[in-house]
């Protein structure tokens, strides 16, 4: 049995304040919350092509680029 599935796709950046980052997924309306604080898990880096990428595996740094806003796109998965 499937107890969950990998999210993978793009979220819409619905708010960017100054303790998190509120994210949805136009399709389904889910809400994803992204802390900024540095001991809460949640990462939201830009890649190498200059997306921002989101992830939340242990071990690496746990940080939100701080040049995120409202109407920007996260990218989700691999």
């Amino acid at each position: 049995m499937k107890i969950y599935e990998v999210m993978q796709g793009e979220l819409d950046v619905l708010d960017a304040s100054d303790q998190e980052v509120v994210l949805q997924d136009p399709t389904t309306k889910v809400k994803t919350v992204v802390p900024r604080d540095p001991k809460k898990p949640g990462m939201i880096q830009r890649d190498q092509a200059g997306k921002f990428k989101l992830s939340t595996k242990p071990g690496e740094p746990q940080e939100v680029d701080t040049e995120i806003k409202r109407g920007d796109k996260v990218q989700v998965g691999q």
